[in-house]
């Protein structure tokens, strides 16, 4: 029991840093104007009456954003001078890292049920899919919280906010984009490899309404390897 309670002081604590700070507003803000644009653009003036174009946009927008949302989780730690004190808590560095981890992705799911709002001109002018619709805000939190693993133990490695960005932001194009490489490669193996490391390809099969165990279990695994490093290189620091 007492391992939870330290665990949501953590989380408690990083929710509050989050909306007494612009961040949380900032990145809100960006993602529904950009969420906005993409449906009215690619519903109303194209005419397509699905969200399929619109969930693929939203995913290359969480690519950008969620850096701003994880590159302060621990680097701004070590500037305020604030993690030695952490560190000496009765806290063990799992729920640290958990903690930090969990309120990060609290503001994910904030923001993609706030963009529901673009959902009800779609539902009261048109017929979507729903299933379709739900596969695809599914595989977009689960993308999200592999970016935000990910964008996590990158801030914990260094002290400086806009470095943890500035390498986050590459990393996250590189798992995005890797599955345009395989036209590249005369190896099948390679040609497969890949395919399974690519963010986008997975992602894709959410949107067309598939929800393939193998794309589920590949977001939560990058996500927990890049939690198991975070935790494995704080214990070190410790």
């Amino acid at each position: 029991m007492n391992a939870w309670i330290g665990l949501k002081a953590v989380y408690d604590k990083e929710m509050l840093t989050y909306f007494r700070s612009p961040i949380a507003y900032f990145v809100i803000a960006v993602f529904l104007l950009g969420t906005g644009y993409f449906f009215t653009y690619n519903i109303f003036l194209t005419g397509v009456g699905t969200m399929d174009q619109t969930l693929q946009n939203m995913g290359i927008l969480l690519i950008t954003l969620s850096p701003v949302l994880t590159m302060r989780l621990f680097s701004a730690e070590y500037n305020g001078r604030t993690m030695e004190l952490l560190m000496t808590l009765p806290l063990r560095t799992w729920q640290v890292v958990l903690g930090k981890y969990l309120g990060a992705v609290s503001m994910l799911v904030l923001m993609t049920a706030a963009s529901c709002i673009n959902l009800i001109p779609l539902y009261l002018y048109g017929n979507p899919q729903t299933l379709n619709i739900l596969a695809g805000y599914i595989g977009f939190i689960l993308l999200g919280m592999a970016c935000i693993g990910i964008g996590q133990f990158f801030s914990a490695l260094t002290e400086n906010q806009i470095v943890a960005a500035l390498i986050t932001i590459p990393t996250l194009l590189g798992f995005w984009f890797v599955g345009h490489l395989q036209s590249l490669q005369s190896s099948l193996l390679l040609r497969d490899l890949l395919a399974h490391l690519s963010f986008a390809l997975h992602y894709a099969d959410f949107i067309h309404g598939l929800l393939r165990s193998e794309a589920i279990v590949y977001f939560l695994v990058v996500a927990a390897i890049a939690l198991t490093l975070n935790n494995s290189y704080l214990q070190w620091r410790r």
